[in-house]
């Protein structure tokens, strides 16, 4: 099962790996971006690009990437009612495809998430993603208000992201949805629509947190 639990024992959302699975192969990202080869950009919100990914039921979602050369990507998924999230980072070349992951992400002084991710590769010898979906939107909405996200494997944190207009980017993605599901399926491949460049996030570096001692 892939599943968001909080530390505080607050009841968590969980959805089935058949599930999570399906979606997880109709998404189609391209490392180290992971942006859709066929999304729709739909407009930069200060750090973040905001685009629709038509092989989603034309989910909108939010992707940044920070200096240190993580990626995030948060997005929704329609077809499924819920949202997912994307992180990789190149350096953390250990991560195996279809592998599950414990991780802990925390969102500033917060309880902390306990989230069973799995590694998620779209071609052979591309980067590979921890991905996790669910419907518990307490997690949005802890993304929206912190300023600071930590990730942390087997104890040991492997990133603290510096969260700069979350809160404007998540609304962003649902202003997006909303339109898109007023415009009706397949609206998103209008190339007259929207148009733009993308943007980007500055961090620090980090070593390889999933290789073997």
């Amino acid at each position: 099962m892939l599943s968001f639990t909080q530390n505080d024992d607050r009841e968590a959302a969980m959805l089935g790996a058949q599930t999570a699975f399906a979606v997880a192969t109709a998404l189609t990202l391209v490392a180290p971006m992971a942006q859709a080869e066929d999304a729709t950009f739909w407009k930069n919100v200060g750090d973040w690009e905001i685009s629709i990914d038509p092989t989603i039921s034309d989910g909108c979602y939010a992707v940044a990437t920070w200096n240190g050369g993580t990626v995030l990507r948060i997005g929704r998924n329609p077809q499924e009612d819920n949202f997912y999230f994307l992180i990789g980072n190149d350096k953390w070349a250990s991560l195996q495809p279809d592998e599950p992951y414990d991780i802990e992400i925390q969102f500033g002084s917060r309880a902390p998430w306990d989230v069973s991710a799995n590694g998620l590769q779209f071609n052979p010898g591309e980067t590979v993603y921890l991905h996790a979906q669910s419907t518990k939107m307490d997690f949005i909405r802890e993304f929206q208000r912190a300023l600071s996200m930590k990730i942390s494997y087997n104890d040991n944190e492997i990133d603290n992201l510096k969260l700069t207009g979350s809160r404007r980017a998540w609304d962003e993605v649902e202003n997006c949805q909303r339109q898109v599901a007023a415009r009706g399926p397949g609206s998103a491949s209008d190339p007259f629509a929207t148009g733009g460049s993308g943007s980007g996030k500055s961090k620090r570096a980090t070593d390889d947190p999933f290789a073997s001692n």
